[in-house]
Formats: C-alpha cells, sequence, structure tokens
C-alpha cells in the first residue's frame, strides 16, 4: 500500500522528479539487494493491481447475472400467476355471467402476453431455455384458447354447454405442464445463482490472498531495507526519504492513496485520489482531510485518527465521501499508521477504493426483490382477496337458502362460509406483511405497531411497541428496511431466543433516528447458519441507509439491537 510522511512545506510532484533527479548519485549507492526488494514490490503492486481488477470485473459481471437471473424468475411467476387469474376470472364469469368478470380476463391474458414477451427477450441469449419458453407459450396459448371456448360455450349454449367446456381434465393437464416447466426453468437460474455466488466466493478468496502477499512482500522488503541502511546511519536517512518519495508515484493505481498528520492534514495525494475526488494535488494538500466528509461523519475522521495514533490498523471499513463537484460517493476504506525509524506513529495512509458502482447494483438488486414482494402482497389483496370475497358472499347466500329450505347441506355450506372467511383473514395478514409500509412519513410507526402486535397474537408472547413522540421517515425505502430488520430480529427473538417479552422501541433526537429492539430470551449464536445469513442482511440493511447497527446482550438478560442513522433534512423550494 502507499506510504505517507511528514512534510514542513508544500508537496509537489514536479518538484519530487526533480528531487529525485538531484539524488540519482546518491541512490547508486544503495545496496543492489535493496533496489531489487523494490522492483519485486513493485511487480507485485503492478501484478495485484491487475488480479484485483480482474475479480472486480468478475464480481460486477456476477452482479449482472444476478439481476437477470431475478427478471427471469419474476417473469415466469407472473406468467403462473397471470394464467391462474385468467381462469379465476372465467370461472367467475361461467358462474355468474357478470361481464365485469371478462375484464379481469382480458387483462390478465394481456399481462400474461407481456410476461412472455419479456421472458423471450431475457432468455434469447440462452439456446437451452427456448425449447421450455417455446413449449409454455404453447400450453399458455392452449389454455387460453380453452377458456374462450368455455366463456363462448356459456353465450351459446348457456350453463350446460359451458359445463361440458370444462369437464374435461385438459385444463389441470396443461397448467400441471407448465408448472413443471416453469420449475425446469427456476430451477436452472437457481443453479446459475448458485454457481455465481461461489465464483464470486472464489474471487473475494483471491483477492485477499494477492493483499496478504503484497503486505508480506511489503513489510518484509521494509525489513530488508532498514538492515541494509543501518551500515550507514546517514545513506540510510537518505534512502529512505528517496523510497518513500519513490513509493508515493509508483502507487498511481485506481485506488486512492492519502497521507495524513495525525491532526488530520494532507501531507500526499496520489493519481487514484485524483480520479475519485476530482481535486488536483495544489488543491487539498495541507487542507484538513474532513473536506471530503459529509458533514455526519467528521466526527468519524476524528475517531480514526485518534486509534491510528494509538498503533491499531482499521481495515476495510465502508463509508461515504464527497467528491469535488458535491457528488456524495461511497468508499471502501482501509487506514494504517505511518512510523518513522524509531517506530513511532507520524501519520496515517488512508487507502480507499470507489465502490458506489457496487452498491449500486446491491441496491437494485434488493429493491427488486422489495418491490417484487409488494406486487405479490397487492395481488393477493386486490385478486385472490377480492375472488374470495366474492366468494364468500356467493356462499352465504347459498347457506341461508338451505336454511331456509331446512336441507341438510346447511351445515356444510356454513362451514364453508367460516372456512373461506379464515382463508380471507390469511390471505390479507400475508398481503399486510408484503406490502408492510406505507409512503405516508408515519407509515413505519403504524406497520411497527402492526408487527408487535402481530407477533403478540401469533406467538402467545407480549410483544409491545414504544414511539414516546412521532418520528417520521421521509423516504419509504428507508422506512422498509427498518421494518425489514425489525421483522428478522423478532424472528431470531422468538426463534433462536426463545423470548417472552419483546419491546421494539423507535425514537428521535434531532435528526438522529434510532431503533432498538430488545428482549429477555436466552440470546443466540451469530456462528449459526440461519442466523448468521439472518445477521448479515440486517447489517447489509443498515449499511444500504447509513445506519450504524450494533447487536449484543441486553442489560439483564437476553439480547439488544441498536440501529441508528442520521436523517437529512428536506429542502424545499418556494
Amino acid at each position: 500500500m502507499g506510504a505517507g510522511h511528514r512534510m514542513d512545506g508544500e508537496f509537489s510532484y514536479d518538484g519530487l522528479h526533480e528531487h529525485f533527479r538531484m539524488k540519482s548519485t546518491l541512490l547508486q549507492f544503495v545496496p543492489h539487494a535493496t533496489t531489487v526488494g523494490l522492483v519485486v514490490l513493485i511487480l507485485i503492486i503492478i501484478g495485484n493491481v491487475f488480479v484485483s481488477e480482474r475479480n472486480i470485473n468478475r464480481l460486477v459481471e456476477n452482479e449482472h447475472q444476478v439481476v437477470h437471473a431475478q427478471k427471469v424468475l419474476t417473469a415466469l411467476e407472473e406468467v403462473l400467476s397471470q394464467v391462474t387469474s385468467a381462469e379465476t376470472a372465467e370461472r367467475g364469469f361461467l358462474i355468474t355471467a357478470d361481464e365485469s368478470y371478462l375484464k379481469s380476463y382480458r387483462d390478465a391474458i394481456e399481462r400474461t402476453e407481456d410476461a412472455l414477451s419479456r421472458l423471450n427477450n431475457l432468455t434469447s441469449q440462452g439456446e437451452e431455455k427456448q425449447p421450455q419458453v417455446s413449449a409454455l407459450e404453447t400450453r399458455v396459448q392452449a389454455r387460453f384458447d380453452e377458456l374462450r371456448d368455455a366463456i363462448e360455450a356459456l353465450r351459446r349454449g348457456g350453463f350446460d354447454a359451458a359445463r361440458q367446456s370444462v369437464s374435461t381434465n385438459q385444463g389441470r393437464r396443461l397448467m400441471n405442464e407448465m408448472r413443471s416447466l416453469v420449475g425446469e426453468l427456476q430451477s436452472r437460474q437457481q443453479a446459475a445463482l448458485t454457481l455465481r455466488a461461489e465464483e464470486s466466493s472464489r474471487s473475494a478468496q483471491i483477492t485477499k490472498i494477492t493483499d496478504l502477499i503484497l503486505g508480506i512482500v511489503g513489510i518484509g522488503m521494509v525489513g530488508l531495507a532498514v538492515i541494509l541502511f543501518r551500515r550507514d546511519l546517514s545513506l540510510r536517512q537518505k534512502a529512505d526519504e528517496a523510497i518513500q518519495r519513490f513509493a508515493a508515484i509508483v502507487a498511481s493505481s485506481e485506488d486512492s492513496i492519502v497521507s495524513t498528520t495525525l491532526d488530520g492534514f494532507i501531507v500526499s495525494w496520489n493519481k487514484g485520489a485524483m480520479q475519485i475526488y476530482s481535486y488536483a494535488p495544489d488543491e487539498v494538500i495541507g487542507k484538513h482531510v474532513t473536506m471530503l466528509c459529509p458533514p455526519e461523519r467528521v466526527e468519524e475522521i476524528q475517531q480514526i485518527l485518534d486509534r491510528v495514533g494509538n498503533g491499531v490498523h482499521v481495515d476495510h471499513f465502508e463509508t461515504t465521501r464527497i467528491r469535488k463537484d458535491g457528488r456524495r460517493i461511497d468508499i471502501s476504506l482501509t487506514v494504517s499508521p505511518i512510523k518513522d525509524r524509531f517506530d513511532q506513529v507520524i501519520g496515517a495512509s488512508m487507502v480507499g477504493r470507489d465502490i458506489t458502482e457496487r452498491k449500486i447494483l446491491q441496491r437494485e438488486v434488493l429493491e427488486t426483490a422489495a418491490r417484487e414482494q409488494r406486487r405479490i402482497g397487492q395481488d393477493l389483496h386486490d385478486d385472490a382477496g377480492q375472488e374470495l370475497t366474492g366468494l364468500a358472499m356467493m356462499t352465504e347466500r347459498l347457506h341461508e337458502e338451505l336454511l331456509r329450505s331446512n336441507a341438510k347441506e346447511a351445515g356444510m355450506a356454513s362451514r364453508i362460509v367460516d372456512g373461506l372467511e379464515e382463508v380471507l383473514r390469511r390471505i390479507r395478514d400475508l398481503s399486510r406483511g408484503l406490502v408492510p409500509v406505507e409512503v405516508d412519513a408515519e407509515g413505519l410507526m403504524a406497520a411497527l405497531s402492526e408487527l408487535a402486535a402481530r407477533t403478540s397474537e401469533l406467538h402467545a408472547i407480549k410483544c409491545v411497541f414504544d414511539c414516546d413522540e412521532p418520528v417520521q421517515i421521509l423516504d419509504n425505502a428507508t422506512a422498509t428496511h427498518l421494518y425489514r430488520l425489525s421483522q428478522e430480529a423478532i424472528t431470531n427473538s422468538v426463534k433462536h431466543g426463545h423470548a417472552n417479552r419483546i419491546t421494539i422501541r423507535l425514537a428521535k433526537k434531532g435528526n438522529l433516528i434510532s431503533l432498538e429492539i430488545t428482549d429477555d430470551g436466552e440470546g443466540f449464536s451469530a456462528s449459526s447458519p440461519t442466523v448468521g445469513a439472518g445477521l448479515r442482511i440486517m447489517r447489509y440493511r443498515a449499511d444500504i441507509i447509513g445506519a450504524k447497527l450494533t447487536i449484543g446482550p441486553a442489560t439483564e438478560q437476553g439480547t439488544r439491537l441498536f440501529c441508528s442513522f442520521t436523517q437529512q433534512p428536506v429542502s424545499i423550494d418556494h
């Protein structure tokens, strides 16, 4: 990695080139072994750059493939869903002869055709998938033909003719074949997702190994230089100064390498930093590094410098910085202490990598999944819910008629009515879980309150929501992430912590929003595969909204989760 150094005057790359020219005679006396070591170090750095770039490109490609696979899965699910909707609308028309069902029927056919068109476009490059897609289209069309024939039969010959048209087992066979084809395509997509995950894991491992090798070789070169420089104190000091400046030049990779004093003033600025932040060296040298930070991250810089001053290495944490044009970017940052020959810390070396594009891809994947959940919830409520409501009303009328005629089937009809109402209630609960937070500013409070009530009812425990004063979340995406984070925490408390009481607290102090979830359970181990995956998802959601997340033991018993973030005020143009 890059090295920094303490300077009394202004740092200049042009001046450094002149300095090297003046010191060329001196460097000829540096031991040959040191020169060889530096060349090896440079080659390893260059090799590491190429390996890192290759692995990053592979990770980006894997992210594209994941998004593509999710689109294919969404299209497949929509095809089955819309064919089922068309069947439901057709049956409603056959039962009631109500023409309004035909609008839903036609809409479902149109949406199915759109979904099939998207599916064809998405799978046009995969020859192994096209036969299944073509077969799926054929069966969908055949099923729609049957539905159309039944509708026409009702119009021409009445209910008996329609019943004869639908009495064959052809529709069920076609639906089973469609489900089989969709299942096969989904299995291939899931297999592709698994393969991409394995490739991403291998790429990350390779990057870690190359970074480790580079670090070991770098430390070895420094040790070798120190041993050789002891032969002559004066020569060692001058050669060390030249090597540090030479390292600042060769570290012109795409990563930003910035060195500062322990007070936070910038003393070196490489080419990668210029590319990432758009500042030239003369615009930042001598200025405080907080000029690159958003206001809410200023304290973070001082905390890091305090740790580095104590010799602590801060490794690969993600944060936010501001470019010269004012645009915020996501950065993966590593901060290391810079020590002099007496092993005293004299500065900090900050190595940063722009991960904005990767974070955007991650957010798009998560938002796509959230939109799909929302769509499924709305479809459950709007389509299946309304259909069941209609059937329940019809069955209720049938029950009343059977009661009036003292028919023995009245009891069975009553049980059917009760069953339909129970199924309808469950569908509504499920749709509310999938579409938890409304867009209005107070939606999170209502959703968390309902989540607490539903948890108490379903699990027979005490779950309470505590909010002393109204907390408005200005961004619905942020509110949704906080709700999902709460869901996962409650699931862990109930399933793994065996809690009897759970408390959800939402609070606001100035622009600081905090969410705290505590329980009185047994706690749970992050080493458990299911718990570990849930914790990773919670940390990922907190990272997306720029929040700090801590999970640990509660004060007396159980587990405490605390999530806090600064909500930026919304400017209103008059």
